[in-house]
């Protein structure tokens, strides 16, 4: 009785190993756009000040920034030299700065850097 208590489980896994249908697996060509959420943390210090300890402590520098749609600022900082970045979001409604990502080996797209200019020049001259 005990040898069959003990097999209890691993017919169980057994059973729903052979009988799982094809169907059930998601090939990689086959996944959808899905939600997730993932653990960020945020700070109430205000952004210049979060800012400069990126600066004193990683010496990151910002490389972009955008306006995200749903009103909050984003900014890319980083330093090219030791190859750290973080990707930093401001929060206007509750006046916090969240750490989005940070990371190491960091690599700038120079070709971007060395396109020609195009389009209307934005430049004053007097």
């Amino acid at each position: 009785m005990k040898k069959l208590l003990m097999m209890l489980p691993v017919l169980g896994v057994l059973h729903s190993v052979a009988f799982a249908a094809p169907d059930d697996r998601i090939e990689p060509e086959e996944r959808t756009v899905f939600e997730s959420q993932k653990p960020v943390t945020c700070t109430a210090d205000p952004y210049s000040k979060v800012k400069q300890n990126f600066l004193d402590s990683h010496g990151e520098v910002g490389l972009m920034r955008y306006l995200g749609d749903s009103g909050t600022g984003v900014e890319i900082i980083g330093n090219p030299n030791t190859g750290t970045i973080t990707i930093l979001e401001f929060i206007p409604s509750t006046k916090a700065t969240c750490f989005i990502s940070m990371g190491k080996r960091l690599e700038i797209n120079s070709t971007i850097l060395e396109q020609k200019e195009t389009g209307i020049s934005t430049k004053f001259s007097y």
